[in-house]
């Protein structure tokens, strides 16, 4: 899956603005950084789940997080290994 980076980055926008709003939301922070993100999916539940978009925050989280994970996936210099060349 290639998410282009308007969609990546309006996906992290939406994510900011439901959690952020009026700090309802029972998180560290509201950035929407990788950290963040693992964060949220991993405790966020606990005492967030019965508020407003949780099920929409959660749905942007993975998708975001999945982007990551798959652009990673696909850069193998990141990982020290050569690039072949044909």
């Amino acid at each position: 899956m290639n998410t282009s980076l308007a969609e990546l980055l309006s996906n992290r926008y939406q994510f900011e603005e439901i959690v952020s709003f009026r700090k309802t939301y029972d998180l560290p922070t509201y950035n929407s950084d990788i950290d963040s993100l693992y964060y949220f999916l991993n405790h966020g539940a606990k005492k967030n789940r019965f508020r407003k978009r949780f099920l929409e925050a959660s749905d942007l989280a993975k998708k975001i997080i999945e982007s990551y994970e798959n652009e990673n996936a696909n850069l193998p210099s990141i990982y020290g290994q050569e690039v072949e060349t044909v």
